[in-house]
């Protein structure tokens, strides 16, 4: 058979006609968007420096401007305080902007912990206690740390595009910071108890340091920024600035008459003004140069990363003009596996070559032949026919085996769901017929209980109706009535359709009832109740509630009313605090006398009523007066 490029694997010819190419091409341009991606990074965090720069200067400016309306505080150029609390105030609010976390500071940069002692400093200043010299070279100190920080930000933030205007904004910088110590220097020649020695020194060291930041700043500052600082740093104050350099440095001695303290102070001001006019405006264009070289780098990565889509398109186009080619015989398969997947077991792919696609062709149609057959055989099981054949075509064909396993466990299956079914009929007849047994036992055992007790009340009021004592013929009719009440519950039981437990409120009715009867009151008593709807309680909570009901509405009827008309018995039952009833008694009638109340269980109605309460583990308070009686029990039912 001849060889054909057509018969190749279609993963090789793919990796032949594209991957080569595409590999390098993904390659170099990968390597372009990985450099791209750090260039970005590294600008940002440029223009980010830069930023903080900017944030840092107007620090070390609201600074300056304390500085020296404090050295002018203490000298007595300036009295007012509130003054002072407003710079506090600037250059807190300028401090503050450096603590957030976004800013990405080094770690070494801390404009906190240069400030550290300044709270201590100002109190010394506002209360006067601390002379001039300390004033200015405490705050000297102060400022040098934090320009110091800026220095750390400026080379953190340097790069070839913006080296030179970093370094001519830090040479701004310093000049700004010597001119402001000069200018504090120039007002402590007018005051006294310094050294001249020591004040001219230092004065010496920062028009030193002014005039060496000056020449590196000409030097370095780009021609926009340079032709600010010619036109904006000129004039009467700047004029005495310079003629005082040169006094300064011709003499070599302190200035005395040439200027005023006061007129001095003044000229410093407005040359620091002017000097901080083209500081802001070297740091605004250096954060504009950075920021236009961010957007550059961003650009420059979006363009790669176009180029790199571009690619991926390319490749894309190439890979559907290559697998064009294999479209006829991938749709042969992909109709016959949908008509497959609908439940058509009658579709047949051509075989049109012999690459991994007509491989794939025949194991389809050898696929299709196979469930065919197995189709057959599961129609005949799923009608109930375990004894079809199913077709094994050897140990691994595992739908056939599992098939096979699956007919076999449906047979055995249903022979025990046949045999499983009849004893469970057999034994839901049993438990059917027993059940009826037993409900007809339980309530022949309630009725037999009902009578025996009305046997038993009976027999009292019999006994009762003998004996000529009043008193003890009470004690029989309350007996009877104890009796009654429980004998009104297995009556309810056995009548009732739920054998374990009574509805409250229609026995509550009854028990009313009954105890009219037996105590024989005026109908003109009435009795009002306020009972959880559907509250149901056991055998062994009703028989104990049902003694204690007893006990408080025949208490009622026989003493609360006595010499009345009429009177309203109220009574409230509720499930509380997760399963706890709460029951609430009261009537309207002529209390309890106080001595009874004071003496605990003097009687045996109270004393069943305490120990009922505690059988069913609760407590009961009683209060009376001339409105009538308030019983108050709360139970927990088992």
């Amino acid at each position: 058979m001849a060889w054909r490029f057509a018969d190749l694997p279609v993963r090789t010819k793919f990796l032949i006609t594209l991957g080569i190419p595409v590999l390098g091409l993904v390659l170099l341009i990968g390597k372009q968007v990985d450099s791209s991606y750090k260039r970005r990074n590294v600008l940002r965090y440029i223009n980010v420096q830069s930023r903080n720069m900017e944030l840092q200067g107007g620090a070390l400016a609201a600074l300056q401007e304390e500085s020296a309306f404090s050295v002018a505080y203490s000298l007595g150029l300036a009295s007012n305080p509130s003054r002072l609390q407003v710079l506090h105030a600037s250059t807190d609010r300028a401090l503050q902007r450096l603590n957030d976390p976004d800013l990405l500071l080094d770690p070494g940069i801390a404009p906190q912990r240069a400030v550290a002692g300044i709270g201590v400093l100002r109190q010394r200043v506002r209360a006067r206690r601390i002379g001039t010299g300390e004033v200015e070279l405490s705050y000297r100190r102060v400022r040098g740390q934090m320009l110091g920080d800026v220095s750390k930000t400026g080379k953190l933030a340097l790069d070839p595009a913006t080296k030179d205007r970093m370094y001519a904004h830090m040479s701004l910088l310093s000049m700004e910071d010597a001119l402001a110590n000069i200018r504090s220097l120039i007002a402590l020649a007018g005051s006294e108890g310094h050294d001249e020695d020591d004040l001219l020194g230092t004065l010496n060291e920062q028009i030193a340091q002014f005039e060496t930041s000056a020449l590196l700043f000409e030097r370095d500052a780009p021609p926009e920024v340079l032709a600010l600082y010619g036109a904006s740093f000129r004039g009467p104050d700047v004029n005495a600035l310079g003629t005082l350099v040169s006094t300064v440095q011709e003499t070599r001695a302190l200035p005395q008459d040439r200027l005023e303290v006061g007129t001095w102070w003044r000229y410093g001001a407005g040359a620091m003004a002017r000097l901080r006019t083209v500081e802001q405006a070297s740091i605004a264009r250096i954060v504009e140069a950075t920021t236009a070289n961010q957007r550059d780098a961003e650009l420059r990565l979006f363009v790669v990363l176009v180029a790199l889509t571009g690619v991926v398109g390319a490749v894309a186009v190439m890979a559907f003009v290559i697998m064009r080619g294999l479209r006829n015989t991938v749709n042969e398969v992909t109709s016959a596996a949908s008509a497959l997947a609908q439940g058509d077991v009658r579709a047949h792919v051509p075989v049109s070559s012999n690459d991994e696609v007509g491989a794939m062709a025949r194991s389809f149609n050898g696929m299709i032949d196979n469930i065919r057959s197995l189709a057959a055989a599961a129609d005949a099981i799923g009608k109930g026919n375990y004894d079809t054949p199913v077709p094994v075509r050897g140990e691994l064909d595992v739908l056939g085996l599992s098939l096979e396993r699956m007919k076999d466990n449906l047979k055995a299956a249903r022979d025990r769901d046949l045999e499983q079914k009849t004893a469970l009929e057999a034994e839901k007849e049993k438990l059917e017929r027993a059940n009826a047994r037993i409900n007809v036992l339980i309530k022949e055992i309630h009725h037999r209980v009902k009578n025996n007790l009305q046997v038993i009340a009976s027999m009292l009021r019999l006994q009762s109706s003998t004996i000529e004592d009043r008193q003890l013929r009470q004690l029989f009719d309350q007996s009877q009535s104890r009796v009654a009440s429980i004998a009104l519950i297995h009556e309810k039981l056995y009548k009732g359709d739920d054998l374990a437990s009574l509805d409250l409120a229609l026995y509550l009715k009854e028990l009313f009832a009954e105890l009219v009867q037996l105590n024989d009151v005026s109908e003109a008593i009435r009795y009002r109740t306020d009972i959880d709807k559907g509250l149901a309680l056991d055998l062994n909570t009703m028989v104990p509630l049902g003694l204690i009901l007893n006990e408080l509405i025949t208490n009622s009827f026989k003493h609360a009313f006595k010499g009345r008309s009429g009177g309203n018995i109220e009574l409230a039952i509720h499930r509380v605090d997760g399963g706890d009833i709460d029951l609430q008694y009261r009537d309207d009638g002529v209390g309890i006398p106080q001595e009874k109340l004071l003496n605990d269980g003097a009687t045996l109605g109270v004393s069943l009523i305490e120990s009922l309460v505690e059988q069913l583990n609760g407590f009961f308070t009683v209060d009376s007066d001339a409105t009538g009686t308030r019983y108050h029990i709360r139970i927990k039912p088992a």
